[in-house]
């Protein structure tokens, strides 16, 4: 057998603790005399403590090898009966979809779902920790398997494919409150007209993101400044370099409430609320699979009241359809 000469699959995630070398730990260098501790400088040269440029790769190498080896004896690669089909899912800190909790276990609200959805659907999430950018790009290699949190566009369309959505996301306008004695920019906008016919507001939004229905007439919306961060966009509304800021309303909420801020701020108008679903490499997923993944997404209960959309003075959403996307 081809697999026998070589170790058992290591996840993902238990590959830096499988790299890692740490040959002084437990050892008490404190208590060996001075004249004897030169030894023990050979040790420090083994210390490993592996970094994602490391870990990449020997995921990397891993699969290779073990691919190769199946092309020889594929029916060693058979799954036991019962077993689940593992697939690699991105993950990054972005509160309070996906964290590391207190407990030191990876959770938020978008980890908490796919795991359910898919072992739903028979499937194992293995998670790796990428930054979106670098998801995006493994994906169109077809070396991801899952994204989190994704909008369908026809760019995303030609290397992925769309579960039904299993969540809404919600889009805000956030002002911060007018200093005492100092005007309040937004008094007197009272209706959504006001507000697209505003050319004095410093308005805010990440750099990047889809246009939001309402800002092809509202020009004031269209022509906010684009920044590269959430955290700079509060960070500029704090400081009141901004006027307002478009933001996603559960990462804003999670962010003030961590800096002590919430009392500061005041929603406007809430813009949009985003049908978001999993996005799979074209070639990770058969269509039954992404049927029982679709069901498994019917069978969700009712979404947590703490993630509904906030109560804002205005209501810019547009009109929800069931089954479609943003």
């Amino acid at each position: 057998p081809f697999f026998d000469g070589i170790s058992p699959f290591i996840p993902f995630n238990e590959l830096p603790i499988k790299l890692s070398h740490f040959p002084l730990d437990g050892v008490d260098w404190r208590a060996v005399p001075t004249t004897h501790r030169e030894p023990l400088l050979d040790l420090t040269d083994r210390h490993f403590a592996p970094t994602t440029a490391v870990i990449e790769p020997a995921s990397g190498i891993q699969s290779l090898l073990r691919r190769t080896l199946a092309l020889a004896l594929p029916l060693l690669l058979s799954l036991p009966l019962g077993a689940r089909e593992t697939m690699s899912v991105a993950w990054s800190h972005w509160p309070p979809f996906s964290e590391i909790e207190a407990d030191g276990e990876l959770g938020g609200l978008d980890v908490t779902l796919t795991r359910q959805i898919l072992r739903g659907a028979n499937l194992e999430p293995e998670f790796r920790n990428l930054p979106w950018a670098r998801a995006l790009h493994l994906m169109a290699r077809q070396q991801l398997d899952v994204a989190m949190g994704a909008l369908k566009t026809p760019e995303r369309e030609r290397f992925a494919r769309f579960s039904a959505p299993y969540r809404r996301a919600s889009f805000v306008l956030l002002s911060h409150k007018a200093a005492p004695g100092s005007t309040d920019r937004w008094q007197g906008i009272t209706h959504l007209a006001d507000l697209c016919q505003q050319t004095g507001l410093r308005l805010g939004k990440l750099r990047g993101t889809r246009p939001l229905p309402l800002s092809d007439a509202c020009p004031s919306l269209r022509q906010a400044s684009e920044y590269n961060s959430d955290d700079r966009l509060i960070a500029l509304l704090l400081a009141r370099r901004l006027d307002g800021v478009i933001i996603e309303w559960q990462y804003a909420r999670h962010r003030l409430a961590q800096l002590g801020a919430e009392e500061f701020t005041l929603c406007q108008v809430l813009l949009h609320q985003q049908p978001v679903s999993l996005m799979f490499a074209s070639q990770a997923v058969s269509d039954a699979a992404l049927a029982r993944i679709d069901a498994a997404i019917a069978d969700l209960p009712a979404p947590d009241a703490a993630f509904a959309p906030p109560v804002c003075r205005l209501d810019g959403s547009q009109p929800r359809e069931e089954g479609t996307q943003g």
